[in-house]
């Protein structure tokens, strides 16, 4: 009788095609400790075998802005929390999207922080009134590099005087090294900026910026509180291509201090880097829920995005764009009147206006309105006139 074959004795070719195959938890919490020789060939393929999903929250209380701080992302001020996701269950995408915890319950919350030599503490979180575990550096390391970080959420509290040397800083860059050093894979594909400071709002500086220009793969960008980012900066390139949502967005007592209207800096250039970009199907979104807090957009820009996409080689399908700005309808339709052919912006029923591409006239672009408080939110979208 054939005997069957020793897994041990399989080459380790062949070990990997199985190991793919596997569930992720049986290979990391498994295969992963049966033997030396299956730990080194998981841990020397960690970028071709399927890896957990994960959200990290990173949190910096900045309160000692006269002290220089370590620039590698290990500073005592600043404490990391990893979860996991689960794509399997319905509200992944949605959780993802918004930068919300990981929705994989079977796994307890990582949090991490160093002490002032530099040195690792870690724990997992306990459920209920018992205490946090903690675990050992070696442990930690060996865990972060089995996921494949995809959504983080920046939180950062300034706690410091005005006359503060560091107004500007680059915790957002040296963070995000410190998670591409420990972890397998950095593929961000949401990201949250928030400021949690009223009196001294958090602003990045140059290196993060440029940081935040390299994000190909992101989708959604989500800036709480962030009234001094500008999105045009010399220093930074919105990484249009994947991009599908740039939120701006205030907590509450962020809006108990508006007294009055705040114009964002969303500006016309925004239309036009979109335009350049021509991302098929594109379904993008800057509006904000605030009516207080509007984009400078005006008529003039819009005007200018429907001359621009008529004139295209071809139609530009677009799913949606939207934004809110003080343009009225009236604004709106006086600005087309000046400045765009009679053809152009035919205003139809329920507040919209069409306007056909020169090559596909069967094909329209849409400008619709809702008003919104104090501003007027504007959606643009494309469709086929017969559908329209």
């Amino acid at each position: 009788m054939k005997a069957e074959p020793d897994l041990l004795t399989l080459p380790n070719e062949v070990l990997l095609q199985v190991f793919r195959r596997l569930p992720r938890h049986d290979v990391f919490f498994g295969v992963a400790h049966v033997n030396h020789r299956f730990r080194n060939l998981v841990q020397k393929n960690l970028k071709t075998i399927r890896l957990f999903d994960a959200h990290c929250h990173v949190n910096i209380v900045d309160n000692s802005s006269f002290t220089k701080y370590r620039n590698d992302g290990t500073d005592p001020i600043i404490t990391y929390s990893f979860t996991l996701f689960d794509r399997r269950l319905p509200e992944f995408t949605q959780k993802r999207r918004l930068c919300l915890r990981g929705n994989d319950i079977r796994y307890k919350e990582l949090h991490l922080s160093h002490f002032n030599d530099s040195s690792m503490h870690a724990q997992f979180e306990r459920a209920g009134a018992g205490h946090d575990v903690s675990i050992l550096p070696i442990t930690v390391k060996t865990l972060l590099s089995y996921i494949n970080l995809q959504a983080i959420r920046f939180q950062v509290r300034k706690q410091c005087k005005s006359e503060s040397k560091r107004i500007e800083d680059d915790f957002f860059a040296d963070c995000l090294q410190f998670c591409e050093k420990v972890c397998s894979q950095v593929e961000i594909k949401s990201l949250l900026l928030a400021s949690k400071s009223i009196l001294f709002p958090w602003k990045l500086g140059q290196k993060s910026l440029m940081k935040l220009s390299e994000l190909r793969s992101i989708q959604n960008l989500i800036l709480e509180n962030m009234t001094t980012f500008d999105p045009f900066s010399m220093y930074l390139k919105l990484p249009t291509t994947n991009l599908a949502s740039l939120q701006f967005r205030m907590d509450h007592r962020h809006r108990l201090d508006l007294d009055q209207m705040t114009f964002t800096p969303i500006n016309g250039s925004l239309l036009k880097i979109l335009s350049d970009s021509a991302v098929p199907r594109l379904d993008f979104s800057a509006y904000s829920e605030v009516s207080q807090i509007v984009s400078s957009i005006d008529s003039v820009d819009m005007c200018c995005f429907i001359k621009r996409w008529h004139s295209s080689i071809k139609p530009w399908i677009i799913k949606g764009i939207s934004f809110n700005s003080t343009v009225t309808i009236d604004d709106f339709r006086s600005a087309v009147y000046k400045s765009l052919p009679s053809n152009f912006a035919i205003p139809i029923p329920y507040c919209r206006f069409q306007t056909a591409h020169q090559k596909s006239r069967n094909i329209v672009l849409e400008f619709a309105c809702y008003a919104n408080g104090n501003a007027t939110q504007w959606i643009i979208r494309t469709g086929h006139l017969d559908s329209c």
